[in-house]
């Protein structure tokens, strides 16, 4: 009994030990676990510590080599910037060159055109015969062709340069219309063009000039590309602003041309009429896109294929009412038994206005230089009505001078004067307006004179 009780005493003792055992078993291996489960985090931390290591090197190269890259674009476009820049400043210098060469040749190149008109225009109020007339219209038209040219290329190159100002004043528009109307209706009756402006009551606030300017290209415009019908200029009042509106009865523009009629150089087919048709340079409309902005006037154009087309410059009314222009009997009765002082060192050039003056019963004295001036001065005790100088005199004496050494000779200050000259530059006629003298450019157009001479005498 004894024996068996002490087995099952020794089988629970061992039971006893072999539980200890096992929770020793069990608290070595979970003590292994965690010590491999140790060893293994700290061994992906390192593994993961190397490849960061090697991403930062790798993206710090990745980030010198773009810093280099850049470094360089940027010495680079220095480098273009400066190339740039040395450009820049040599064509504004070759620009202001050409500029000032065309502004000192000016007066030599329109001299003689200036010189050769005024012949025409003195033989041309003589009586002659037909086929001598008819040459004679051929010179005036092969010398306005040359003068239009030589005036387009000089007035390319002031807008390119910004050296041409605008001076506003109020004018009525019917006579300046009327005006190009009759010097345009000749050369539209010839082509079987009729040409008709109508009436109208608008006074606009402009440079008469530049304005003067842009209808004057709208009508050549016209003439070139009409074959046949006519031409109708007209004005509609908008508000505040009048429009002058060209119509013809030409081919019409396509709309995909549109856009690029203002451009330089670039001319459509137009019909052609004879030898005497010119093709044109191309530059007509593109001077007046450029001149509208200076004058504060906007420019339109409507067309309809096989239509024709209307273009259109628009212009600020003004506030008040501007004087009428002078009519040629007005003007006639301004001229009879006046005298005017012709001061010019061309004597050809003197010689012309001479013979128109005298035409219009004017007494015409010439004077080649400012002393020649004085001394007409110093031998009269009869003032002239008038005094017409050319701007470049001898040996660098200008018209102001010799303007100024006539009224001081007379003791007086308020003898009309007229400058006449070649130069396109603004200075020139800013001059004389802050003088209080008129102004005409060359080449002379006879009606210009009249009308401002006509003006200056019945104001006198």
């Amino acid at each position: 009994m004894s024996a068996i009780f002490e087995e099952g005493s020794a089988l629970r003792e061992l039971t006893r030990e072999n539980e200890k055992l096992r929770k020793i078993v069990d608290v070595l291996m979970k003590r292994v676990e965690r010590s491999t489960d140790a060893q293994g985090n700290a061994f992906s931390l390192f593994q993961a510590a190397i490849i960061l290591e090697s991403t930062v090197r790798e993206r710090t190269a990745e980030l010198q080599s773009l810093n280099d890259r850049l470094s360089d674009e940027i010495e680079e476009r220095r480098a273009i910037e400066a190339a740039l820049q040395v450009a820049k400043a040599q064509a504004e210098r070759a620009n202001a060159g050409k500029t000032e060469f065309l502004a000192a040749a000016s007066h030599d190149l329109m001299q003689p055109l200036n010189v050769a008109r005024l012949f025409v225009d003195a033989i041309a109020e003589r009586p002659l015969d037909g086929p001598t007339a008819q040459m004679l219209e051929r010179v005036a038209r092969s010398l306005e062709s040359a003068e239009g040219l030589l005036r387009t290329l000089l007035e390319m190159s002031r807008l390119d340069a910004g050296a041409l100002r605008a001076e506003l004043t109020d004018f009525a528009l019917e006579p300046l219309l009327h005006h190009l109307a009759s010097e345009y209706g000749l050369a539209a009756e010839e082509r079987g063009l009729r040409l008709r402006v109508v009436p109208c009551d608008a006074v606009v606030h402009s440079d008469r000039g530049l304005f003067e300017r842009i209808v004057r290209n709208l009508l050549s415009n016209a003439l070139r590309y009409t074959e046949r019908g006519g031409i109708l200029v007209g004005v509609r009042k908008r508000g505040d602003c009048a429009r002058v509106e060209v119509w013809d009865t030409g081919p019409g523009i396509p709309a995909q041309s549109l856009g690029d009629i203002f451009r330089e150089f670039h001319r459509l087919a137009s019909p052609n009429r004879g030898e005497d048709r010119s093709p044109g340079m191309g530059l007509g409309l593109a001077i007046v896109d450029r001149i509208a902005p200076l004058i504060g006037a906007t420019v339109d154009v409507r067309s309809r294929e096989g239509r024709g087309s209307v273009f259109s410059v628009t212009v600020a009314l003004a506030a008040g009412e501007a004087a009428p222009a002078a009519s040629a009997d007005r003007a006639g009765e301004a001229f009879r038994g006046r005298t005017v002082l012709i001061v010019d060192d061309d004597g050809a050039a003197l010689d012309g206005m001479r013979r128109i003056l005298r035409g219009w019963g004017i007494d015409a004295i010439a004077a080649r230089s400012v002393d020649d001036a004085v001394r007409f001065s110093l031998g009269r005790c009869e003032l002239p009505a008038a005094i017409l100088a050319d701007y470049h005199l001898l040996d660098g004496a200008t018209g102001f001078d010799a303007i100024d050494a006539v009224r001081a000779s007379f003791a007086c200050a308020k003898i009309p004067a007229i400058v006449i000259s070649g130069d396109p530059s603004e200075a020139t006629r800013r001059r004389a307006a802050q003088r209080g003298f008129g102004y005409l450019a060359k080449p002379l157009r006879v009606e210009r004179l009249r009308s401002l001479l006509a003006h200056m005498l019945s104001a006198a």
